[in-house]
């Protein structure tokens, strides 16, 4: 609008007095408000042009149509302008200050209009008439105070222009001591300005808060939608009431497959419907139903596609529950990476002394318990791999270390176990085993390593072992166990090597048995 706005503007502008300035978006809010409702608007016209009406009627003065036609054509612009601004709204967002600025002076020409006819009337030497002006003059002031409070100083200028006049012609008339008007008058336009002051304060505070809920809730929205975890939030009954976009993403699913204001369990069998199959998702809700009035601890799943996910309940204390889905798939490989590598050999993936240890802790515990069966420890020892470390280097040694594995894995059987004690050492356990199966267990294994080994750099070399055994003993302890076989496998590497020896305890232990050297060559 080609127009100067500088006096509308300073009009617009909100009182130093009435606190610090509004932000633009609130300042836009209160501004549109002169826009929302045009019923009053009409309703006040038809009033003020009624009241000039009947003054012509009564006083037949030029005054009177002079106020009857301005005040519909100023009403009329007034109109024009409202539904100028609304037309424009529908097509985008649009700025209500211009608009605001060509439409006060507007509003303060009805107003003055009112004033000044108002004051004729009470002039007048009709009563009746001076009545009727000023009381729907006062209903008007009223409309004023609460359509345009958002606009303090536009309102309270209102307010003055109609009231400024008629308290000028209550003075100036003597007529029935008209005068008398001037007290009620100050003190109706004292409450006037008061109330739109309120109204005012009330407006902007509501708009606010409006206005910080609305950025709490996106905010909230925004956390809700890229939090890395699924989220439901669960009533008393156990209803779902939020669920954000990452719950879908986690059972492969949409965001309009999240089925809200049902039970959980019903809730996520729906939305895990195409990872769980109709057997297993009965078997998932009947779970999960348990699950929501048991215990807190997390509830796990497992989907098609081998993602792991857990479920954890936080209850609220009004009753209601937010229930956190993680996808914990990635933690659990590596929590049982980290325990795999707390129980076996890094290199070669035997187990390692430790997992020894713990499992014949495991296996003598039971024989203790009454079993007759005997548990026998092999200690292996390589031969000649310190030439490979010296020849060859320790990538090469490490090669042959994971073969000497492998070979073992291979040889053994059911009831036989393998460990990586570190360095070149090894250890076999053999559950149920009697002398001749120990014998051929050792001679298998002494074979198996014994075949030759190609290097990646090239070539091919050989090496051997020894090995010592140890059959356990009623309430022998475990280290006393391998340190047994241990000594006896030092007696294969004086006899030899590429042989095995018992422990001389053993053979003390077994009066009659045959245990020298020839039993045990390969």
């Amino acid at each position: 609008m080609a127009v100067n706005l500088s006096v509308s503007e300073s009009i617009l502008a909100t009182p130093p007095e009435l606190g610090a300035a509004v932000s633009p978006s609130i300042r836009s809010s209160l501004l549109s408000t002169l826009f929302d409702n045009v019923r009053p608007l009409l309703m006040s016209v038809v009033a003020s042009s009624f009241v000039a009406t009947v003054a012509y009627i009564r006083l037949h003065q030029p005054w009177t149509i002079v106020w009857l036609f301005a005040d519909v054509w100023v009403f009329l612009g007034r109109l024009s302008i409202i539904y100028a601004y609304i037309a424009h709204g529908r097509k985008g967002s649009v700025n209500p200050g211009p608009w605001a600025a060509a439409y006060a002076p507007l509003c303060l020409t009805t107003s003055l209009l009112l004033g000044l006819g108002t004051m004729g009337c009470v002039r007048a030497a009709d009563t009746t008439l001076a009545s009727l002006a000023i009381m729907v003059a006062s209903g008007i002031l009223g409309g004023i105070a609460s359509r345009n409070a958002a606009v303090p100083r536009l309102a309270i200028g209102q307010i003055c222009l109609v009231s400024i006049p008629i308290g000028i012609g209550a003075l100036l008339t003597d007529t029935n001591g008209s005068w008398i008007l001037m007290p009620p008058l100050l003190m109706y336009v004292g409450a006037m300005t008061s109330i739109v002051r309120r109204h005012y304060k009330g407006l902007v505070a509501l708009m606010t808060a409006e206005q910080n809920h609305a950025e709490l809730a996106a905010r909230f929205d925004a956390a809700l939608t890229h939090m890395p975890h699924g989220l439901c939030t669960i009533d008393r009954s156990g209803r779902v009431v939020i669920a954000n976009s990452r719950t879908a993403e986690l059972f492969g699913a949409t965001v309009e497959m999240l089925k809200l204001n049902v039970p959980l369990p019903e809730f996520i069998g729906h939305v895990g419907l195409a990872q769980f199959g109709e057997t297993l998702r009965k078997q998932l809700m009947e779970r999960c139903t348990a699950w929501l009035h048991g215990e807190r601890r997390p509830l796990d799943l497992e989907l098609r596609d081998g993602r792991q996910l857990e479920m954890t309940r936080n209850p609220v204390p009004d009753g209601s529950a937010v229930v956190i889905i993680e996808d914990v798939t990635e933690r659990r490989l590596s929590e049982a990476k980290a325990l795999h590598l707390a129980h076996h050999d890094s290199l070669t993936g035997l187990a390692n002394r430790r997992e020894l240890r713990d499992r014949l802790e495991q296996i003598l515990s039971r024989t203790r318990s009454g079993s007759d069966t005997r548990t026998a420890v092999l200690y292996l020892d390589l031969d000649g791999f310190k030439q490979v470390n010296d020849r060859h280097g320790h990538t090469a040694g490490d090669e042959v270390l994971e073969t000497v594995a492998a070979r073992l894995r291979q040889t053994l059987r059911h009831g036989e176990f393998a460990a990586r004690l570190g360095g070149d050492e090894f250890a076999v356990i053999v559950e149920d085993a009697t002398l001749s199966s120990i014998a051929a267990i050792a001679q298998r294994v002494i074979r198996a390593i014994a075949k030759p080994y190609r290097l990646s750099p090239g070539g091919a070399m050989s090496i051997g072992t020894s090995i010592g055994i140890a059959l356990a003993t009623v309430n022998e302890p475990v280290d006393d166990l391998i340190r047994r076989a241990d000594v006896a496998m030092y007696d294969a590497k004086k006899a030899g090597k590429g042989t095995y020896r018992v422990s001389d305890e053993q053979t003390a232990l077994e009066p009659g048995t045959d245990w020298d050297g020839s039993v045990g060559t390969a």
